[in-house]
């Protein structure tokens, strides 16, 4: 095995291994909201011939989603069931089922 400390310490550049935000295309759209609009695409605009249900699809994906990302806190399609539906968590998070864990 080759030991190459001493070529990073003199041609290396120092990277931080952290990512403060999502990764946005045009800085609009996420990677993940991407990947599901040709999904969406594959699925029903070359397997089924759809259209309609594509256009739709993707406008809720590539429009709505992203607006609604930008209004609220991250994680806001999966704490949203739980506090207007008022459903609890007893797992292993929470065993004893008496502490709400979600909003």
């Amino acid at each position: 095995m080759h030991n190459y400390e001493s070529m990073k310490s003199k041609y290396g550049n120092p990277v931080s291994q952290t990512i403060d935000g999502p990764i946005l295309f045009l800085g609009i759209w996420d990677l993940w909201d991407l990947g599901i609009s040709l999904m969406i695409i594959l699925i029903f605009g070359i397997i089924f011939y759809a259209w309609w249900t594509m256009i739709a699809l993707s406008f809720l994906t590539l429009i709505i989603i992203p607006r609604i990302k930008r209004k609220y806190q991250r994680g806001v399609f999966f704490h949203w069931f739980y506090k207007h539906l008022n459903i609890e968590l007893p797992a292993l998070i929470n065993p004893k089922g008496t502490v709400k864990f979600s909003d």
